[in-house]
């Protein structure tokens, strides 16, 4: 961890060193991510089937022009991250057979920075472009949430996680890739892009086989940015 740290705190020195004086646009972004766990081990195949869990993601975003077509882009957003799991069974009923089932959604709130190197391509009108740098979480919060589905859907447990009682591992280091396009709106700029996020840190055990996890997702978002200082 101290290392992946350490690769992190240097790539951010070097793009705010490079940002420096560089012309800069502000702005903020929403949009909806889908997020799982991966697990390593030795007993993958004792894992259960773990399902993605959906959820809304809000920030703010800064992005330093170099030059034509390459950018240095930091955010601060806040997201949620985290896994389900389902069992599925069936009653008969007046032997009629009806569907019952139980979902179990796991989610971690997050604050969330990544700091992305953006080359963009195209014309003064629409600009597509490519995304990638590392990024560094820290874990809020958590909550575990049961729903049930006979006939209609409800809730049956929603109850906060004490994430230091589990040995969550709260700081987060990842990388995140993507590739979008931008619209010039007569200064501002409206934005949308896709996101693959990849967590390296192992954020606690899965209880029972014992193994580590990380987390995954993919995001699709939209926004909209102003240049300042200009």
């Amino acid at each position: 961890m101290k290392n992946q740290l350490h690769a992190l705190a240097l790539c951010v020195a070097f793009f705010a060193s490079a940002a420096l004086s560089a012309q800069v646009s502000i702005g903020i972004r929403t949009g909806a991510n889908w997020n799982n766990i991966d697990v390593s081990g030795g007993l993958d195949a004792l894992a259960p089937d773990f399902k993605t869990v959906s959820s809304m993601n809000i920030g703010i975003v800064a992005e330093f022009h170099i030059g034509a077509n390459f950018s240095i882009q930091p955010e601060l957003a806040y997201m949620k991250k985290g896994f389900g799991l389902k069992e599925d069974f069936g009653i008969d009923l007046f032997e009629i057979p009806l569907p019952v089932g139980v979902r179990n959604d796991t989610r971690f709130g997050y604050l969330e920075m990544p700091v992305l190197a953006k080359y963009k391509f195209g014309n003064n009108a629409v600009q597509a472009y490519v995304a990638a740098g590392p990024s560094i979480g820290y874990a809020l919060n958590g909550r575990l949430i049961t729903r049930a589905n006979f006939l209609v859907d409800f809730k049956l447990l929603d109850v906060p996680i004490n994430l230091d009682a589990i040995d969550y591992q709260r700081v987060e280091v990842g990388a995140t890739a993507g590739a979008g396009l931008a619209f010039n709106l007569g200064g501002a700029q409206l934005f949308m892009d896709a996101r693959y996020t990849h967590g390296f840190s192992q954020v606690y055990d899965l209880p029972l086989v014992e193994n580590r996890v990380s987390n995954r997702g993919f995001g699709v978002n939209a926004g909209v940015m102003f240049p300042i200082g200009q």
